[in-house]
């Protein structure tokens, strides 16, 4: 299957929520000041919505009229600059496809999972993927290592030990050090179109646990999350284990939401799933609850008829179509790929990958 040339913009919302009505104030209080904000946004925006800069400005000026505390504003001044300055740096890249690889930074080059790491991440790369790190060492030197610094990325977190820019990413212009986690957390999943994790501590643990929450909510757009253990290891089969005892059997979650998680035993395999998710689907908006699937080629109407029965359970209207292009696109760039249409169930995403793995076979 041909990669595709442009992707659709990635957030934490598939941009499903872009037609809801924000609820931040859009205005100070001061007529006056509003008035120049309003000036300001719509003469100074680059190009983008005048609404959304005059939004950025109203949230500004509010929080400088408010009773905060200065160490409130500079968290914000300082979250705003790390967004900023890492959109900057993906933005290059923004129609490659990245995988963001976690693990733990104690592993060392002889370890099993080292050198698999090394391995997965030089298969990617020949592959036409780019590797997202968190830039330190171990697991994660090993993937900047494999994939090279040309299809690398490092986001490293300020720490006072341990965390050093490993040798294969250190004075990349795509590599970038965050004070906050969560900055650093929003834009691995941000910028990402697969998850591999490799064997790690409590760091690698979080992040998964915050992948699968996000994309089990509907708030992180869909995509593989492969748990790869080394040759001859039971890591992640005794992880899973564990939430299959401990949250499964208990009712805590649902039977499809194994499925959002594969568990790999070879750098092979794990790419292989991968790249058989993208095999046909490409990505997917919303509108309220109506769901547009892009895809990179049509389906037959036997394929068509075999989800309309497979899927009643999140297709509640049973109104499954297939159009070749929607000129109401939000992104005009797309506009003229293949695209099924219909309303979802909310809160079946685990039901909604078991779809695209289906469109995808």
């Amino acid at each position: 299957m041909k990669k595709p040339e442009i992707l659709a913009a990635r957030d934490l919302n598939s941009r499903a929520e872009r037609h809801m009505n924000v609820t931040i104030p859009s205005n100070t209080g001061n007529p006056v000041l509003d008035a120049n904000l309003y000036d300001l946004a719509h003469r100074f925006n680059g190009g983008h919505s005048p609404e959304t800069v005059l939004q950025m400005l109203s949230t500004a000026m509010n929080a400088a009229a408010s009773p905060l505390e200065e160490h409130d504003l500079e968290m914000m001044a300082r979250t705003v600059d790390e967004m900023f300055a890492a959109d900057k740096m993906f933005y290059p890249h923004r129609n490659v496809r990245k995988i963001t690889c976690f693990g733990s930074a104690r592993i060392k080059p002889e370890e099993d999972a080292y050198k698999q790491a090394v391995e997965f991440s030089r298969m990617a790369a020949e592959r036409g993927y780019m590797i997202i790190t968190g830039g330190g060492p171990g697991i994660m030197q090993a993937c900047n290592e494999g994939a090279t610094e040309a299809a690398s990325f490092g986001l490293n977190i300020t720490l006072p030990y341990e965390q050093h820019a490993n040798p294969y990413i250190a004075g990349s212009d795509k590599m970038m050090n965050f004070y906050y986690f969560y900055t650093r957390k929003l834009n691995f999943l941000k910028q990402t179109d697969a998850l591999i994790a490799f064997p790690g501590g409590f760091g690698t643990m979080d992040e998964i646990f915050e992948t699968i929450t996000l994309i089990q909510t509907g708030k992180s757009t869909i995509f593989p999350v492969v748990l790869l253990d080394p040759p001859g290891e039971t890591f992640w089969l005794r992880w899973m284990r564990f939430i299959e005892k401990e949250l499964l059997d208990a009712g805590l979650i649902s039977n499809t939401d194994m499925h959002l998680l594969y568990r790999s035993k070879s750098a092979e395999d794990a790419m292989a799933y991968v790249e058989r998710f993208y095999r046909r689907f490409h990505s997917y908006y919303f509108e309220e609850d109506t769901i547009t699937i892009r895809i990179m080629e049509p389906l037959t109407d036997k394929h068509l008829d075999w989800i309309r029965y497979d899927y009643t359970d999140i297709m509640p209207k049973a109104d499954l179509t297939q159009i070749i292009g929607d000129e109401n696109d939000p992104e005009p760039a797309l506009a003229q790929m293949p695209r099924l249409h219909f309303t979802f169930k909310r809160g079946d995403y685990a039901r909604l990958k078991d779809l695209i793995d289906i469109i995808n076979d």
